[in-house]
């Protein structure tokens, strides 16, 4: 398994003959970065594409501005939990800490 950078960033695994995944941290992140942004980014980057150049839109898996809200702060609520959704030929799970997790389910 080799793994690389993306703009020395986000760790990208590329497996011999196996699916890209890309694990996007929120640590990593600027604070002020939308989650909804991240998972597009992430997801660009397991596609090997510009966030422009997608042929698909978050929006046609789930709402982002809801994505968003979702796990906001709360008046200090812990809140748990994740979303999972498909995209395309990948699969899309964000943690309720902010950390996205991008996996190629399908070869396309």
């Amino acid at each position: 398994m080799a793994e690389r950078t993306a703009d020395g960033d986000d760790p990208v695994e590329i497996r011999e003959g196996g699916p890209r995944v890309v694990h996007s941290r929120a640590a990593d992140r600027d604070r002020e970065t939308d989650l909804s942004i991240a998972v597009i980014e992430a997801i660009a980057e397991a596609k090997a594409v510009e966030p422009t150049e997608m042929d698909a839109t978050l929006y046609d898996a789930v709402d982002p501005d809801a994505l968003d809200r979702l796990f906001t702060d709360r008046e200090g609520e812990a809140l748990a939990g994740r979303v999972v959704f498909e995209l395309g030929a990948h699969e899309v799970t964000v943690q309720s800490n902010g950390d996205v997790l991008v996996r190629q389910i399908d070869p396309r």
